[in-house]
């Protein structure tokens, strides 16, 4: 090749690879030079803490030391004794003797005496004698006429002879005796505070300094390498702390880095200038990477105007890598072309589309049947269609399904779908699957010559036989009428969508064709109202009869055909009565029913078919019946209110039945008997005793040829009028138009 882009490429990237690699490891180390500094700076904080702990010990130490001794060693109390002059030279040799031996068991006290204030005479351990002579008078009287508490002090100790240095001590004094204000001082060596500090610090690598409360500097570690020569010099204070015993200030840091503490810093500065490189780097590549695009950019323009020029008259013009590239490229273009048309031609979402437009109702659309026919071609269905037939296959409790197998729910689909073609494989028909929702796949049988239902109906039995034998869940089909015209599809599908949704009635893992909607009626809403209102009234009350009301009104159900939806539509009515019911129930009651019954009865609509759903609302309403029953046999008074209510069932006909009656009767306060009423059947007695007349007056209007109002008069009311009114308000309907309807 004319060009060797690999050579020119490597030029154009390699040294700025270089650069920026050397650019991000300079921030690297600067980075963890920065780390290590604060590290450092951290290292010397817990230094200056623990050797301000360590002189506030030690101090400590020497001052309980002291105060021990001035209370518990005799020597030294009877030295502060005031005693005659002639009997004090016994005492006096012993206190020094006790100083003595104090200074040789403490090697950090440099120098310890005592001092008398009424004969202002000083005793240390080899001498007495009196203040005015004595070298370090001048501190002893500092102390004397202080007023504040004494401290640790860092002075200089006056020199005993001409020509020689000052001692530095820390000192100090303490009070021996109150009464005559005499006291105790005691001089500890600077050297062993130097020592204490160099006990935890690297003199080599840290330096140490310690002032006094004031900033007065009372030693440093840098002292002692005040004469070498090639020591580093101090570096930079990294931290600081106080002593709690004394007020003394630690400071400590590093020693000086040279060179390398002047780069750390610039930190910074570095980074910054690193960075700056690092961008200048991506900018040329980004740079040399536009020029070098250029070529590939013609290529692509080529590729995008479907350019065709000869791949052997581009090699005759010893042309380079990219231009045979764009050859062959050009080459491939006319290969895959033809390929992507058909692609889209039989893609999946075309497939699709084409399956949804058969299942709606565009028998209207002009030239639909001809569209049609093509479309189908293309898909290799050539042979003339003389009918069709729409299977709806739904899998039964999808919602267990999804939960069971997860992502492999997408295998068994593609399963399910597999087995239909299977089955009709040898069959003269053609058969077309496709997933119209998560849960219903759509088969569509195309009929060649005169096939028809039976056979379609053997194929759907052994795909739901296959299932329920093989896998772990079932299905129902429902099975719409054979249609002539193939644009008329739209209605098949109508009736198999509406069979399947009937399977909440008929049953799961089944077949369900038009004629099984046909055997039973349409069930209607209205008239379970009555059941409804019979369920919630004795279920709030405590009337085991709610159960036979329930059983009944579920028997009722069985013998006509409801959808899924109206199926929860019917016994979300039903939860609406028994809501209404317990909203009017003591507070006790209320709160059980909302927080635990209500919405579990609402989950229950999740149940997919009618048995389902009635054992899911049975057990839920037995449970809960059975837990308010226990409420109410918990009151004390249970047993005298179930027999007031045997006493209204036995004597409802009685027009005076009143709560002043019954409270004659049973000795009770009418507002007493009231209450406790409520609070064991969660109902007015006034609408108990309604409920009760009603429910016999609705069983007379039925049963027997009575008149209305005799049939008023036997419940307890003597006004046919009033007996009307309150039938209406109860049911609804008048007593007339109840007894004609339900004599039908």
């Amino acid at each position: 090749m004319k060009t060797n882009w690999f050579n020119r490429l490597l030029l154009s990237y390699l040294p700025v690879f270089f650069i920026i690699s050397l650019s991000l490891l300079m921030m690297t180390y600067l980075t963890l030079g920065e780390m290590s500094k604060k590290a450092s700076v951290k290292a010397n904080q817990a230094l200056s803490h623990n050797i301000a702990k360590l002189i506030d010990n030690k101090l400590q130490g020497i001052d309980s030391l002291l105060l021990y001794e001035i209370l518990n060693n005799d020597k030294i109390i009877q030295f502060f004794v005031d005693n005659p002059r002639e009997s004090r030279n016994y005492a006096d040799i012993s206190a020094a003797g006790a100083l003595k031996e104090l200074i040789q068991n403490n090697p950090a006290i440099d120098s310890i005496y005592l001092y008398r204030t009424p004969d202002a005479t000083v005793l240390t351990p080899s001498t007495l004698t009196k203040l005015n002579p004595f070298a370090d008078k001048k501190y002893i009287g500092l102390t004397l006429n202080s007023r504040g508490p004494y401290q640790w002090t860092a002075r200089s100790i006056p020199s005993a002879g001409a020509g020689q240095a000052d001692k530095r001590v820390i000192s100090l004094a303490k009070n021996a005796n109150l009464k005559n204000l005499s006291f105790l001082i005691v001089n500890v060596r600077i050297e062993s505070v130097s020592e204490w500090i160099a006990s935890m610090a690297d003199k080599q690598t840290t330096f140490v300094h310690l002032a006094d409360g004031n900033g007065n500097p009372i030693l440093s570690t840098e002292e002692e390498k005040a004469d070498q020569a090639h020591a580093p010099g101090p570096g930079k204070v990294l931290s600081s702390a106080v002593s709690e015993q004394t007020g003394w200030v630690v400071s400590s840091g590093n020693r000086d880095g040279g060179i390398l503490e002047f780069v750390s810093s610039l930190f910074y500065l570095w980074i910054a200038i690193a960075a700056a490189i690092v961008i200048a780097g991506f900018a040329w590549i980004i740079y040399v990477s536009r020029r070098q695009y250029k070529p590939v950019q013609t290529l692509i323009n080529l590729i995008s105007g479907a350019r065709k020029p000869s791949p052997q008259a581009a090699k005759a013009e010893g042309a380079d890598e990219f231009k045979l590239i764009e050859a062959t490229i050009e080459e491939l273009l006319d290969e895959t072309s033809a390929l992507q048309e058909q692609h889209k031609e039989l893609s999946v979402y075309h497939r699709r589309h084409l399956f949804l437009s058969l299942m709606e109702d565009t028998s209207s659309t002009a030239n639909f049947g001809h569209y049609l026919e093509e479309e189908l071609a293309r898909l290799g269905i050539s042979k003339p269609v003389t009918g069709s037939i729409v299977a709806i296959v739904e899998i039964d409790h999808y919602a267990e399904f999804v939960a069971q197998y997860g992502s492999d729910q997408h295998l068994l689909k593609y399963i399910l779908g597999a087995s239909v073609k299977e089955l009709v494989e040898n069959k003269p028909f053609t058969v077309w699957t496709e997933w119209i929702s998560h849960s219903k796949m759509g088969v569509l049988f195309l009929f060649h010559h005169n096939e028809g239902d039976p056979e379609v109906l053997d194929c759907c039995e052994k795909l739901r036989d296959w299932v329920a034998s093989n896998l772990d869940f079932t299905i129902t089909v429902g099975i719409g009428r054979l249609i002539r015209e193939l644009e008329l599809t739209a209605e098949s599908f109508r009736e198999a969508v509406n069979a399947v949704g009937y399977k909440s009635s008929l049953g799961t893992n089944r077949l369900i064709t038009r004629d099984h909607i046909l055997e039973k009626p349409k069930g209607e809403m209205f008239t379970q109202l009555q059941y409804f209102r019979y369920i919630s009234q004795s279920f709030r009350t405590g009337d085991d009869k709610w159960e036979s009301y329930y059983q009944e009104m579920f028997h009722t159900l069985s013998n006509r055909l409801y959808t899924r939806d109206d199926l929860a539509s019917l016994m979300q009515v039903l939860i609406g009565y028994l809501q209404k019911e317990m909203a009017e129930s003591t507070e006790e009651w209320n709160d059980i029913w909302n927080r635990d019954v209500h919405s579990a009865l609402l989950s229950a609509l999740e149940e997919e078919t009618r048995e389902e759903v009635h054992e899911a609302f049975h057990r839920i309403l037995h449970d809960a019946f059975a837990r308010f029953n226990k409420l109410r046999e918990s009151k004390s008074s249970h047993q005298l209110m179930h027999q007031v209510k045997k006493y209204i069932e036995d004597h409802f006909g009685n027009p005076d039945l009143s709560l002043t009656h019954l409270s004659d009767e049973f000795g009770l306060n009418p507002k007493y008997l009231s209450r406790l009423f409520r609070e064991a059947f969660g109902m007015k007695f006034i609408d108990y005793v309604s409920n009760v007349r009603m429910e016999k007056s609705a069983h007379l209007l039925i049963d027997t040829d009575e008149t209305i109002q005799d049939i008023g008069r036997s419940v307890g009311y003597d006004q046919s009028l009033t007996f009307i009114r309150v039938f209406k308000k109860h049911t609804g309907e008048t007593p007339g138009q109840y007894r004609k309807k339900n004599s039908l």
